[in-house]
């Protein structure tokens, strides 16, 4: 298999994760969706409804969108106890404060939470390749394409929110 190279970028993300017992027990994490609102809006929008109409709809849909990310947000807390601190993240791997003693070789699922609202999880399953007594590197062994899609573009968008911020300063 080719080994590709993705951009690495630092920042803030928690996440959660679980031991895994070896590398090829299954997955917990399917991924879950909550509705595109961008598609929602455009197919509202051509199905001739009124715009009161229209804004109404999308307001409960945000509301309920917030109400699922709350309730699944619990249910991960369950099935992925231990939380972490991701501190860099790419599309091939990511480093976390190593609060939880993980030694290299330990094998993983864990979640990053992208967004909290509305909820962005992206899920992949792992082993540490790096570990000392602050950070802990985990190289990404099993993860979906949307999954990995979501960790590409949320380093693409924070790297330009970065460069933004310094620009300013």
């Amino acid at each position: 298999m080719e080994k590709r190279e993705f951009a690495s970028i630092s920042l803030y993300l928690k996440g959660r994760m679980r031991l895994l017992t070896d590398k090829d027990e299954p997955s917990r994490f399917s991924g879950f969706g909550l509705s595109d609102s961008n598609l929602d809006v455009e197919e509202l929008k051509n199905s001739h409804t009124p715009e009161a109409m229209i804004s109404f709809l999308l307001n409960m849909n945000a509301k309920l969108d917030a109400i699922l990310s709350h309730l699944k947000h619990d249910q991960l807390e369950m099935d992925f106890p231990s939380p972490i601190e991701v501190t860099e993240l790419s599309g091939a791997d990511l480093t976390i404060k190593n609060t939880l003693g993980l030694k290299e070789g330990t094998y993983l699922e864990l979640l990053v939470f992208l967004s909290d609202f509305p909820l962005s999880v992206a899920g992949a399953c792992g082993h540490v390749t790096r570990a000392d007594d602050n950070t802990a590197t985990v190289e990404f062994d099993r993860i979906s394409a949307e999954d990995r899609e979501k960790i590409v573009h949320h380093v693409f968008v924070e790297e330009r929110r970065q460069i933004r911020t310094q620009r300013l300063a």
